[in-house]
């Protein structure tokens, strides 16, 4: 399998293809991934996906499709409706470790041989947050899959599995879960030599300042959740 030739391109933003707006349509330097977790696994969401990326123009940063965990048959045929428009690659929402990386870039790798993809090209981007399994596992992500690009830390995944709080107003301090799971991305990322970013929240104040914090703690940046964030976080 060979290895994937795109680089994630800071800024990045997270959005439903129907929040796609011009700025962010036209920008040279963003990556994008287009949330279309709702009914993936039906056409309506390969359509959708497919007018976000006619809309993205060719000399745009890369796009990605944000997915849930795939069933078995029908998991298969959506991603190869997905493959066959050709996006950079897929960010996997509700990952819950190795186990769930390795099947899909199994799954990948049959939708690039049925659309004569070169295996390996199509890249994927784990999230960390919805599944507690993939924050309790303790199975190394070190070559699991070629094409795993990097983990996204998503903290509103963490705090509803969790039922706990963002803020713990009592300790004065983030919630123990949202502690504990952010250090964990990081550290899975740095045992498998990959980049770790966290998703921003829409409610969060200045995004430079998230970033900042986000940095300082070994994240590799941060994901914007809307236009605003996005050109906070543009270089000036």
């Amino acid at each position: 399998m060979s290895v994937n030739r795109f680089e994630i391109t800071l800024p990045m933003m997270c959005t439903t293809p129907d929040a796609l707006s011009s700025r962010i349509d036209a920008r040279e330097a963003a990556t994008v991934i287009l949330d279309i977790r709702k009914d993936w696994e039906t056409g309506a969401a390969a359509g959708e996906a497919q007018v976000a990326l006619n809309r993205r123009q060719s000399a745009a940063g890369a796009t990605l499709f944000r997915v849930g965990k795939p069933g078995d048959e029908a998991g298969q045929s959506a991603i190869e409706q997905l493959v066959a428009l050709r996006p950079h690659g897929f960010a996997l929402s509700g990952c819950g470790g190795a186990a769930d990386i390795q099947k899909f870039d199994v799954m990948l790798r049959v939708a690039e041989a049925t659309h004569g993809i070169d295996a390996g090209s199509i890249g994927l981007v784990a999230e960390l947050g919805g599944d507690l399994a993939f924050l309790l596992s303790q199975a190394s992500l070190k070559d699991v899959s070629r094409r795993l690009i990097a983990i996204i830390f998503d903290g509103d995944g963490v705090t509803q599995a969790t039922a706990s709080q963002t803020f713990n107003a009592a300790a004065s301090r983030m919630g123990a879960p949202l502690l504990l799971a952010r250090a964990a991305a990081v550290i899975k990322a740095r045992q498998a030599g990959i980049d770790c970013y966290e998703l921003l929240k829409d409610a969060d104040g200045d995004p430079r300042i998230t970033r900042d914090i986000a940095l300082a703690d070994g994240f590799s940046g941060v994901v914007a959740r809307n236009a605003a964030q996005l050109e906070a976080l543009s270089p000036s």
